[in-house]
């Protein structure tokens, strides 16, 4: 028997069973722009993402009112959520096993477990979501238009919760003291190394910057159609996988009691919850909101796409 089949018996009208063979097809894949693992698509319909020179009143009704009652997009949210849930519990503990390393190369280690960490993720949720897995990727894709509004909001839904369940987890794993001896995996500024570690200002230019420096290079080696003919599909995930390795490189030993650019809100909440401390948390979100306008601004004066003309039912853009 082929391994993508199962049998089925019904009874027939003279009692004795009867064999069916039902196939196993693979699933839908989560096919839209803001997609790690499909950037080949037919071209993206205008009325997807409505400019301010196309702002008729129902463009943008449609693009606010679409993909709220699709299925296939609320289970595309629960994927981010169940990813971004496992990916920030495993990067606590990942975190927290370099740091009893007591070695001074933390950095160069958070560094290439990231590499792997986020690329086995972005494979493993990307047929299903598209491998966001990151608020900041997923807001990034929202505002540039390569993401539906409500596809968006659900996956930003879902990424928080998966985060909020992080936390509980890594809590519940660590124990109390611990949890606090080890701020909660990560994503903390030392408030008493007066004169070393960075200050607010400090640690909020990193952020914007590293944000802006990781979604260039996301948005440059995954979410352009051009690099598809280049380098194929299957190296977006393991592109952007070395973009956050080396950015997590770049900024992890600045300053001694500062961690360094986070870019994921969402694992930097998972480690509040799970120190039950949100001291400095207003930076993991702040800078990841200015660093996608900044990108924001850059991919709209030279964007990877141009107008063409579609079809007039065949304009209403994937969610």
């Amino acid at each position: 028997m082929a391994p993508n089949t199962e049998d089925d018996y019904y009874p027939s009208e003279h009692g004795k069973p009867q064999r069916t063979q039902t196939s196993l097809q693979p699933g839908p894949v989560a096919a839209f722009r803001g997609s790690f693992v499909l950037n080949s698509l037919p071209p993206i319909p205008d009325s997807a993402a409505p400019t301010i020179r196309q702002s008729r009143v129902p463009d943008w009704v449609t693009y606010f009112q679409a993909g709220w009652t699709d299925v296939g997009i609320w289970k595309s949210a629960f994927v981010e959520m169940v990813a971004t849930g496992l990916l920030c519990y495993l990067s606590g503990l990942i975190d927290t096993t370099i740091g009893n390393f007591g070695t001074s190369q933390g950095a160069a280690y958070a560094g290439l477990t990231n590499i792997f960490l986020l690329t086995l993720f972005i494979m493993a949720a990307g047929p299903g979501s598209g491998g966001h897995v990151n608020p900041t990727i997923t807001f990034a894709t929202l505002i540039s238009g390569l993401t539906g509004f409500s596809r968006g909001i659900l996956y930003l839904i879902g990424q928080l919760a998966g985060s909020a369940i992080a936390g509980a987890v890594l809590r519940a794993s660590f124990g109390k003291a611990r949890s606090t001896a080890v701020h909660g995996g990560g994503c903390y500024r030392d408030h008493h190394s007066h004169g070393y570690s960075v200050t607010v200002g400090q640690a909020l230019c990193i952020e914007i910057f590293s944000v802006f420096a990781l979604l260039f290079l996301a948005f440059g080696v995954a979410l352009d159609p051009r690099q598809q003919k280049l380098f194929g599909m299957f190296a977006a995930p393991l592109a952007v996988g070395c973009s956050v390795g080396l950015v997590t490189f770049a900024s992890g030993s600045i300053a001694p009691g500062y961690t360094g650019a986070s870019m994921h809100p969402g694992r930097c909440f998972a480690f509040a919850v799970a120190r039950r401390s949100f001291a400095d948390q207003w930076i993991w979100w702040l800078g990841p909101f200015i660093g996608s306008i900044l990108h924001m601004i850059t991919f709209r004066i030279a964007p990877p796409y141009h107008s063409t003309t579609v079809p007039g039912e065949a304009r209403a853009g994937p969610v």
